[in-house]
Parts: structure tokens; C-alpha cells; sequence
């Protein structure tokens, strides 16, 4: 409940007001039976028309009344519950973003947006009836069986017994299918994986002929949704059921009670009639509870799993110190080793150092571990020994922001959000003005495919990158952090999808960006490396070679000499 109070206390104006709503939507139903009363009993007693028609009209006016209550309160039950629920959803997001890559390799985006909007949906509409009902219920049984006390105590010990019972029993099997509902939200999440998994892969589903084996999954995990739900429900009826047979055994009870009073002359007709009708109205409150029951068994399901994701700590510990030196920042790397799986090494002792403003290159065959160096400089990763120092300070002791708001990486993959061109140069942020903008894609290159947009930097690009060419996205990208004038950039095989042209001109743009930074150049064409410093060569996660590019270039013994002479024989070939 703590937990939940921290979500629900910044709306509690509303829950006032809700509180209000619900009282006096309690106070007019439990009104309207009395006034049927004291009708059947005048009416009886051949009263007069005038007085007839005067509880008629009163009825009627109470009834519009407590409509016009009960829609108040729908409103602002479930506005009470949306604005607790998106709190809890900000909350969750924020969570799964800061989780370290090691989480999100095991977890698929759409099991994560399950958790993060599914589980808190079922929430929501557990917090907006709950409110609404169990507080309304109660208040509701409270007030039929205060005032069959002043009656007749007799019955009214009946009702309360059943009232009793009824909620005991609820109370005690509240968490029969909180298991099974949590197995069902894991199907569920299972199910929305496997689906953004293979439409994220559509082509190669289907160029490869994999729509049946994908059909077959998806029936596969949506039997298991099935099986998991149905058991789910069968559990969650439980209480509900057991509340039915306890009401049917209180009406008999108490019908049978009435009558007899009624026949003894005890009571009036209206009275028997008022007997009935709110032993009616205690069913509706029973009910509404055991059919919370099987939400509050959803809902907890659902703040398991977000308590669950809330309580997750990424392995990456933001550090404290904020300062690194002007200018360009020197790398290195002392005796750093790292694997993704333990048992498994990527990176095994590698030490090198760059001074501010070289260039490297590296180079070497695939699985070599050239794209985790470029990992594990920006921290998504901790290392499992050494130490990496950016600016002569280690990367650990650094907070995240100051680290990546001076370091620069452009990949080969360019991401784009839904928004405007300018939107996604500056990644939304606002204090980039246009002219520099404009000035620093002139000189990158991009200015000309900008300037034949429709509307220029206020275009709106779709998510995704479908509207940008190969070379247009690496440009692109290149822009992007261009703009944040980076003291160090890390290009991440930028140029391996480009033809030749593309890539002259993308070199040109490279060229502009590493003029004021240090650079690490992570290369598939050789032809992207002419203009660096130093050269390092990876194999098996190991450094093979290590040194000057023209001292290597000139080394015909040199790993480095060797891979230049294969590269120009293919290009004879």
C-alpha cells in the first residue's frame, strides 16, 4: 500500500472530491427504497393522490440526482486512476531506459512495452473501479445495515452475518489467481515479443520463405496466452461464485423472516417491500467487490512485475566527477579485458593509448571486437578488468552526461524519431539555432538534399529511417553529432553500405568533423583509414598489431602491410 500511496497522494484533491461524490451517491440510494416505502404504505391506507404524486415526483427528482452523482463519479474515478497510472508509466520507462545493454539483449522491446503499458493499463482499471466501488461498496454496506438496525435488528443480523462472510471469504482467497495472473501477463508479453520480433524482421521472414514457421509460433504462443488466461479466470471467479451462494442463502433467509412478520402483522407491506429491496441493494456491493476481487487479482499480478522492474539497478554506476579537460581528449586503455557471457572473452588484455586529436583506425576480421571497444568507451557495458581513462580520467569515476555530452558515435544503423528534420539533427534540442544548423550541414554535405525538402528543417521525417538513403542517413548521423561538438568520435564502420562516390564524400565530411577531436575510425574499407594516425589490428580479441599507419604501411612483414596488399588485389580482381 506504501507503494501505491506514492502514486495516489499527488491526486488526493480529486480523490476528495471523489469521496464527496461517492457519500452522497450512498446517501440518495439509500433514499429511494424509503420513498417507495412510505408510497406502497400510503397508497395502502388510500392516502391522498396529492401525497402520491408528491413521492412520485420526489423519487424521480433523487433519481435524476443520483444519475447525474454516478457519472460525476466514473469521471473522476478513472481520471484519478489515469493520472496515478501515467505517473507509474513515466516511472517504469524511465527505469527500462536506464537499464544497462546486459538487460536489453535479454528483454524484446515489445515485451517491455507489455510491461510498461499492458500490466499498467490492467492498473489503471483496477485503481478507476476500485476507487469508485470498494469505496462505494463499503460505504453502501455501511449505510443499508446502520439503518436496518434501527428496523429490525433481526434481519439486520441476517445481512450483516452474510455481509461478513461474504467479504471474509474474499479476503482469504484474494490471492487464488494472483500466480496464474502473473503467468497469464508473462504470456501475454511473450506474445507482443515474438511479434515486434519477426515484423522488425519482416525481410528477411520473407525472403526466406518463413511466414508459416512464424504462423506456427504465433499460434503456438497464443495457446499458451489462451491456456494461461482461461486458468487465470477460473481462479479468479472463485470468490465471486462463493459470494453468490451466500446471497442466495441470506435472501431466503430473509424473505422468509419478512413474511412472516408481515403475516403476523408485525410490518407493513412497504416495510416487507423495504426488507426485500435492500437486501437487493446488498447483493449490488457484494458483487462489485467479488468482481474487484478478480481485478485486484490482475492489478496485483501487474504491480508485481513493475515492482519488480522498478527495483532493477543497472550495472553501470553513474560516477561523480563532472570535469574533463578542454579540447580534444586523449584515450586509454590499460589491461582491459571483457566478455558478454562469463566464460566467453571478447576483449582479452588490450592496452593502448591515444594522445588528443590522433586518429586510429582499427581493423580486423569479424567477431574481433572491434565494435565492443566503441562499447565499452561509451559505458554501456562495464569491463571485467582494466581500466579505460578518457581525458586521463577513468571512465567510472565519470558521470554518464559528462562522458557522452563529449564523446560522439556515428554506426552504421541511423535512428530516426518521429518528429521534424530538426527535431532529429539536434535530438530535440531547442537551443541549436537553425543557422548553425544550416552552416554545419553546408559544410557536411547535406545541405542540398535539406534545402529540396518541401519545408526544409520543419519537415517531418517518419521513425525509422525509410525516407533516407545509405549515404543520406550516414551523413545524417554525422550531422547529428557534428552538432554536439564532440571532443572525441568513435565511426563505427561508417561507410561499409556506401559506393564509392557516397564515400568519397562522406571521407570529406569525416575529415571536417575529426579537425578539432580525437578519433577512432572502426573500418571495413581500408580506403577509410588513409588519413589516420595510428593503426591497430584486433584478432580473437587480442591486439595483433599496434602502431604508426605509415610506419605499418611501409612494414611488408606487417599484419597491416599484408591486409593492404590483399585489398588492392581485390579491387584488380
Amino acid at each position: 500500500m506504501s507503494w501505491l500511496l506514492r502514486y495516489l497522494l499527488p491526486v488526493k484533491g480529486r480523490m476528495l472530491i471523489l469521496l464527496v461524490l461517492l457519500l452522497a451517491g450512498t446517501g440518495l440510494q439509500l433514499v429511494n427504497p424509503q420513498i417507495v416505502q412510505r408510497f406502497i404504505d400510503t397508497a395502502s391506507a388510500r392516502g391522498p393522490v396529492a401525497g402520491l404524486l408528491g413521492l412520485a415526483g420526489l423519487y424521480l427528482v433523487i433519481a435524476v440526482i443520483g444519475q447525474i452523482v454516478t457519472v460525476a463519479v466514473s469521471y473522476f474515478g478513472n481520471d484519478v486512476a489515469w493520472r496515478a497510472t501515467n505517473r507509474l508509466r513515466a516511472d517504469l520507462l524511465k527505469a527500462c531506459l536506464r537499464l544497462d545493454m546486459r538487460f536489453h539483449n535479454l528483454k524484446t522491446p515489445g515485451e517491455m512495452i507489455e510491461r510498461i503499458d499492458g500490466d499498467v493499463t490492467n492498473m489503471s482499471n483496477f485503481f478507476a473501479m476500485f476507487i469508485v466501488q470498494i469505496v462505494g461498496s463499503f460505504i453502501l454496506l455501511g449505510g443499508i445495515l446502520g439503518f436496518m438496525f434501527t428496523v429490525n435488528w433481526p434481519i439486520a443480523t441476517v445481512m450483516t452475518v452474510f455481509t461478513c462472510l461474504s467479504v471474509g471469504v474474499m479476503i482469504v482467497i484474494r490471492d487464488l489467481g494472483v500466480a496464474s495472473s502473473q503467468n497469464e501477463r508473462q504470456a501475454s508479453a511473450a506474445l507482443y515479443g515474438l511479434i515486434e520480433e519477426r515484423i522488425a524482421g519482416i525481410e528477411d521472414v520473407q525472403t526466406s520463405g518463413s511466414v508459416p514457421y512464424v504462423m506456427n509460433r504465433f499460434h503456438a504462443a497464443m495457446r499458451n496466452v489462451f491456456l494461461r488466461g482461461r486458468k487465470a479466470w477460473m481462479l479468479r471467479v472463485v470468490p465471486w461464485n462463493a459470494t453468490i451462494v451466500l446471497f442466495a442463502i441470506a435472501v431466503t433467509a430473509v424473505l422468509l423472516m419478512g413474511v412472516r412478520l408481515y403475516v403476523n402483522g408485525q410490518v407493513s407491506l412497504g416495510t416487507l417491500y423495504l426488507f426485500f429491496q435492500y437486501t437487493q441493494m446488498l447483493n449490488e456491493p457484494i458483487e462489485q467487490l467479488g468482481n474487484q476481487m478478480q481485478e485486484f487479482q490482475r492489478a496485483k499480478s501487474g504491480m508485481r512485475r513493475s515492482r519488480e522492474l522498478l527495483s532493477m539497478r543497472s550495472e553501470i554506476e553513474d560516477g561523480t566527477e563532472h570535469a574533463l579537460p578542454d579540447g580534444a581528449l586523449g584515450v586509454e586503455f590499460e589491461q582491459v579485458s571483457f566478455s558478454y557471457n562469463k566464460g566467453f572473452p571478447v576483449l582479452t588484455d588490450i592496452s593502448f593509448t591515444l594522445r588528443p586529436g590522433e586518429r586510429l583506425g582499427i581493423v580486423g576480421r569479424t567477431g574481433s571486437g572491434k565494435t565492443s571497444i566503441s562499447r565499452l568507451l561509451l559505458r554501456l557495458y562495464n569491463i571485467d578488468s582494466g581500466v579505460i581513462r578518457v581525458g586521463g580520467t577513468d571512465i567510472r569515476k565519470l558521470r554518464l552526461e559528462a562522458l557522452y555530452r563529449r564523446v560522439g558515435m556515428v554506426t552504421q544503423d541511423v535512428q530516426l524519431f518521429d518528429g521534424t528534420l530538426r527535431d532529429n539533427l539536434t535530438l530535440f534540442d531547442s537551443r541549436v539555432s537553425d543557422a548553425y544548423i544550416l552552416e554545419t550541414t553546408g559544410r557536411l554535405g547535406l545541405r542540398p538534399w535539406i534545402d529540396s525538402l518541401p519545408q526544409g528543417l520543419d519537415t517531418h521525417l517518419s521513425a525509422g529511417g525509410a525516407s533516407l538513403s545509405a549515404g543520406e542517413a550516414q551523413l545524417f548521423a554525422l550531422t547529428r553529432v557534428f552538432l554536439t561538438k564532440p571532443s572525441l568520435v568513435i565511426l563505427d564502420e561508417p561507410s561499409s553500405r556506401l559506393d564509392a562516390a557516397t564515400e568519397a564524400a562522406l571521407q570529406t565530411a569525416v575529415d571536417q568533423l575529426l579537425e578539432q577531436c580525437t578519433g577512432i575510425v572502426i573500418a571495413h574499407r581500408l580506403s577509410t583509414l588513409e588519413k589516420v594516425d595510428k593503426i591497430m589490428v584486433l584478432g580473437a580479441g587480442r591486439i595483433l598489431e599496434f602502431g604508426a599507419r605509415e610506419t605499418l604501411a611501409r612494414d611488408p612483414s606487417s599484419r597491416y602491410a599484408e591486409l593492404l596488399r590483399t585489398d588492392r588485389e581485390e579491387e584488380l580482381a
